[in-house]
Order: structure tokens, then C-alpha cells, then sequence
């Protein structure tokens, strides 16, 4: 099965790639610091308002639709009954640490047929690209 030749295809691989670096950006604008305010200066507001300043941070528009897209295909792909494999096959051929797997080697990897893993792997990038607002109604 080759992959259908969209001009976003790539952009949501990409989009899926950046996932945890964008995890990483979320999270340290949500995180309140614990730097106590040894200015001295009367009136410095600064550490009274941290909580309601981290509560409105938010990634930069087009990064925070990506976190979004990305975010909402995991939580679908989990609730599969094969979300675990699917999620693993997720993290094997975009995420792995050393280098991203080919689709051969993470069904040998997971015990799938590779036509199983390259099935979940279109509907995964498709999913993704739906929730970002690039399919239409006829999946295109």
C-alpha cells in the first residue's frame, strides 16, 4: 500500500514529530515557578497574579492547533480496542528516541502484519489532519 500523495501528508508527519517537543513548550508555560520575589520594591505584583498569568499562556496559534490535532488523535486512537498497539506504533515510527522505524520493522516489532501497522499508520496521519481542519467532509 503506497501513501496517497496530499500535499498536507507531510506537514502532518511533521506536525505528529513535533508532538513532544510541543508537550515539553506546554508544559513549561503551564508550570508555576517557584522563585520566591526578592525585589523588595513595594507594589511589584508579580508573584500574586503567576497562577491566573500561567491559566492564559498558550502556545503560539498555529503550534497550539498542532498540540490540539495532535492531542486529540491520541486520545481517539486510545480508546480503540488496539489503542495500546496503535499508540506504540505511534511512538515507534515518529517518536522513538534513537530513530524512527520504518513500518516494516514496527510490526516485526509489535507482532502485527505490516499491512495491520501501515493501515493504522494512514489512519492515524488522516485522523491528525482532520482534527487540524485540513480533510473535508469527503476525506480529502
Amino acid at each position: 500500500m503506497s501513501s496517497p500523495r496530499y500535499d498536507w501528508w507531510p506537514y502532518v508527519k511533521g506536525m505528529i514529530r513535533r508532538f513532544p517537543e510541543l508537550c515539553m513548550k506546554y508544559a513549561e508555560l503551564h508550570t508555576v515557578s517557584a522563585t520566591a520575589n526578592y525585589s523588595g520594591m513595594p507594589g511589584s505584583h508579580s508573584g500574586s497574579r503567576a497562577t491566573e498569568l500561567i491559566a492564559v499562556r498558550e502556545l503560539p496559534s498555529t503550534q497550539q492547533r498542532e498540540y490540539e490535532a495532535v492531542r486529540r488523535a491520541i486520545e481517539t486512537t486510545r480508546k480503540y480496542k488496539n489503542g495500546d498497539a496503535r499508540m506504540r506504533m505511534v511512538q515507534l515510527a515518529f517518536w522513538h528516541s534513537q530513530e524512527k522505524l520504518r513500518l516494516d520493522a514496527v510490526a516485526r516489532r509489535l507482532h502485527y502484519s505490516t499491512d495491520s501497522v501501515q493501515d493504522w499508520h494512514c489512519e492515524f496521519i488522516r485522523l491528525v489532519a482532520s482534527n487540524y481542519g485540513l480533510l473535508d467532509s469527503d476525506g480529502e
